[in-house]
């Protein structure tokens, strides 16, 4: 049977966009990614959000907050549907990829593991509210467009990344004769400052001890089910994988170990383009970290 589709038409971006944000908002998940992989357990999860829509003119000229958008109902919808995340099967139905086809569930009784999943129902909340706005005061925005950036930072969700597990999703909204799509334009998974101690430098005190390597991956890509599934079902292991090697490694250059890990990732688990950070905390006293950032891809390593 073939992957049943939508059409997908987006409103063009106009002359003037304006923005909303909501940054770091402390939004406890009901279930989540977590470092233990059990399924169901409530999770710390900070979020932003940035909605974007055809200026607000009105709500300046006339210095009237009835024309704006309103965060802090934004912010209370959010937290009202996230509470009910279990039950937000018809959110679900209304989120897209950009190329029409219908996400993947990976756990179809515990929506929290899809992340894709929590930040489309952020993002309707958002659009939901743009449209309320349009249809109370028609004056106050201009057109349908309707762009929402949802940022998920789950600090617990793995046992050997300090910076936890960060999700970004780009979503447009979509109008048409029935209820408002989200449509997923883009996505980014980020493993975040997995702690390693390795042999790494050509200073001879370096040489004597390990010392604290942290590596920071980035893997980018428009939103695709394959891609999207591949990550997630292949992440956790990547993650023990890379720290267990390097734990073991003896390097003078920092881009060697860089190459190595995002081999590792691209090669060993199958990812198309990682962006590979290593970073030194204790290389110099006044300095938070030295590192090196790389982007490999499949290309490179073939």
């Amino acid at each position: 049977m073939s992957e049943q589709r939508r059409a997908i038409s987006l409103s063009p971006v106009p002359a003037i966009v304006d923005t909303i944000s909501l940054r770091n908002v402390q939004l406890p998940l009901p279930s989540a990614p977590e470092a233990w992989h059990r399924l169901g357990k409530r999770q710390p999860c900070t979020v932003s959000v940035r909605l974007s829509y055809s200026s607000a003119t009105g709500a300046a000229a006339a210095d009237d907050v009835s024309l704006s958008l309103d965060y802090g109902k934004l912010y209370r919808r959010a937290e009202q549907a996230i509470s009910g995340l279990q039950q937000s099967s018809t959110s679900a139905r209304l989120l897209v990829n950009q190329d029409g086809s219908l996400p993947e569930r990976m756990t179809p009784d515990d929506a929290g593991q899809d992340l894709h999943c929590t930040a489309g129902i952020i993002a309707s909340c958002a659009f939901d509210l743009l449209v309320e706005v349009q249809a109370q005061a028609p004056d106050a925005l201009q057109g349908d467009f309707g762009r929402c950036d949802v940022h998920l930072h789950l600090p617990k969700a793995l046992l050997r990344a300090d910076g936890g597990l960060i999700y970004r999703a780009q979503t447009a909204m979509v109008r048409g004769g029935g209820p408002i799509t989200t449509v997923i334009l883009s996505e980014e998974f980020r493993i975040q400052r997995i702690r390693c101690f390795a042999i790494l430098g050509i200073n001879p005190h370096e040489r004597l001890e390990k010392q604290a390597v942290l590596i920071t991956l980035t893997f980018q890509s428009p939103a695709q089910n394959e891609w999207r599934s591949n990550f997630l079902r292949t992440y956790p292991e990547m993650t023990r994988t890379i720290a267990e090697t390097v734990d073991k490694t003896d390097f003078q250059s920092v881009e060697a170990l860089a190459t190595l890990v995002a081999r590792i990732a691209v090669v060993d688990f199958g990812h198309s383009q990682v962006t590979a950070l290593v970073e030194k905390p204790n290389a110099l006293a006044f300095s938070e970290g030295t590192g090196v950032e790389i982007t490999r891809s499949q290309s490179f390593f073939s």
